[in-house]
């Protein structure tokens, strides 16, 4: 009996229902499966189809029409009374750099395909996995090949599937600008995944709800409308939110939040606190301690719903892309509603310190010395190095008030690690080796790259301060390595900690393998395994 997975109420851009079955639905109007290079007629690589599927799918093989290049998308309209299906072939490329990473990709091409058609109800295969499958190519195995293996694909899908079209207006006699049908996916597969399939869902539709999100503008999107949208996700998933206001902030002293949000009169700064505890909120009120016993996980993301610079203004061109830079809180956001649901055995907190960074009289300045949270002054130096001053108040903050076993925060914080590593590997900088191993680990079998940049004297010597402790930028030189250092004097010594810079990975300008043109969700798959990880320790 196929088993229909629970769908997520909250913003997602996807119109899919995802259902396990261990065989193809009649009703199925397009029926894929997955080949590597090299596969041939007459094997296993079609032994899931039957009749006309399956001789159509021997003869494309033998025909050489289908080759198993990765990604490589083949649709065929067969004959398979009583109507037509169209047979959708995947490529999955070089057997021997077969990892979840690929199963992820063929199910985002199968979803553009899908899309592309206009097919309403869809069947993808499972392919044979082996008993162990990496999480990426050339990478150590993460666990049982077919629940990896088919919890990547519904990701791929459903990541594949996205579609924000909240700003788009009506448009007649244009069927390319209709919205999507709804589609129903059939996963067909063993019904020992069950488990499998939802966790792929779950963590897809979280990393596509923080994308939604990112996706809206600047004047739909603001610190006290984001705080809402926070308040929202709390409501629906049982999780407890505390808002801080303009002026508690400024009681509690977080000079640096309050000078980055400052020019921006009308839509004032705040910092959005999201908590999970194991056996729900309201057993946790009834206790001394988190719900586990355990200390919480703190997740901290800078949330700039717009940043124009400042008054160190940024140049017009691709300034409206800067709505993209309050993806390290979304990714915050993503993370939260899938632990909500996944309901790891560990506390999580989750924090956004979110501002608009923008000009008026009010502005903050170069030259301006603010005095954060926990006592360090910053010279002002460049107004654009914004998000290091909101970040450092929510770090300084949410350890004194949590107390955690660790914390990560995620910034889009400089360019400069663009230029380090590109526009596919996020950058690290860590206190604790045990940390950083761990976040290594949950990134590969994530499928999202992380490399660990250094942090030493040198960094913390570069952005010292005449005036004061420490200046917010310190020139082109080193720019990720300075935006370590700094946050770095927000951490009490002895609390592990990692940032993760994600200016190349937050957002994209062309398609890529899982994602179109826009805001990625990166990070929302790599802190749930993260999470998870450590909640199975």
């Amino acid at each position: 009996m196929p088993s229909k997975e629970h769908q997520l109420m909250l913003p997602t851009s996807t119109d899919v229902s995802v259902t396990l079955g261990n065989a193809i639905p009649p009703t199925a109007q397009g029926v894929a499966i997955f080949l590597h290079k090299g596969a041939e007629p007459g094997t296993s690589a079609t032994a899931a189809l039957t009749g006309p599927l399956r001789r159509m799918a021997d003869a494309l093989l033998a025909s050489g029409a289908v080759t198993g290049k990765s990604n490589e998308v083949t649709v065929q309209l067969v004959p398979d009374p009583p109507r037509s299906r169209r047979l959708i072939v995947i490529g999955l490329g070089n057997p021997a750099k077969y990892s979840a990473e690929c199963l992820r990709e063929g199910g985002a091409a199968l979803a553009r395909t899908v899309h592309k058609q206009r097919l309403s109800s869809v069947a993808m295969i499972l392919p044979l996995t082996p008993r162990q499958l990496p999480g990426m190519p050339d990478g150590q195995p993460v666990g049982d090949g077919p629940t990896v293996g088919v919890e990547a694909l519904v990701q791929g899908f459903l990541l594949g599937a996205f579609d924000f079209r909240e700003d788009k207006g009506p448009r007649k006699n244009n069927k390319d600008e209709e919205p999507p049908p709804h589609v129903n996916l059939t996963v067909v597969a063993a019904m020992s995944l069950r488990s499998a399939v939802q966790r792929g869902r779950i963590i897809a539709e979280a990393q596509n709800y923080a994308r939604t999100i990112a996706s809206r503008p600047g004047n739909r999107i603001n610190p006290p409308a984001l705080a809402v949208v926070a308040q929202d996700l709390a409501k629906q998933m049982g999780l407890e939110c505390r808002i801080l206001d303009e002026k508690q902030l400024e009681q509690l002293g977080m000079g640096g939040i309050l000078a980055v949000g400052r020019g921006s009169i009308d839509t004032p700064p705040r910092l959005i606190v999201l908590s999970y505890h194991p056996g729900g909120a309201k057993a946790a009120k009834h206790k001394s301690k988190p719900a586990s016993g355990t200390a919480p996980v703190l997740v901290v993301g800078k949330a700039i719903t717009f940043d124009t610079g400042g008054i160190s203004i940024k140049p017009a061109e691709k300034m409206g892309r800067m709505i993209y830079d309050k993806c390290g809180g979304m990714a915050v956001l993503g993370l939260m509603s899938a632990v909500a649901q996944l309901k790891p055995e560990v506390p999580v907190v989750g924090i956004l310190s979110s501002a608009e960074n923008t000009l008026s009289q009010r502005a903050y300045r170069p030259g301006d010395v603010v005095r954060m949270y926990n006592g360090v002054t910053v010279e002002v130096t460049n107004t654009d190095a914004e998000g290091r001053l909101v970040l450092g108040d929510a770090l300084a903050w949410g350890i004194e008030q949590f107390k955690p076993s660790a914390v990560i925060d995620l910034a889009t914080l400089t360019g400069g690690v663009i230029v380090a590593l590109g526009r596919n590997i996020a950058g690290m900088i860590s206190n604790n080796d045990a940390l950083a191993d761990e976040l290594r680990r949950a990134s590969r079998a994530a499928g999202e790259k992380l490399w660990r940049l250094p942090l030493g004297d040198e960094q913390r010597e570069q952005i010292k301060s005449e005036r004061a402790d420490i200046v917010n930028s310190a020139g082109r030189d080193a720019q990720p390595l300075q935006g370590g250092a700094f946050l770095s004097h927000f951490v009490p010594e002895g609390v592990p900690w990692a940032h993760l810079d994600i200016a190349g990975v937050a957002d994209t300008e062309k398609d890529l393998a899982c994602y179109g043109k826009g805001a990625t969700g990166w990070g929302v798959r790599t802190l749930v395994e993260w999470v998870t990880g450590r909640a199975g320790r």
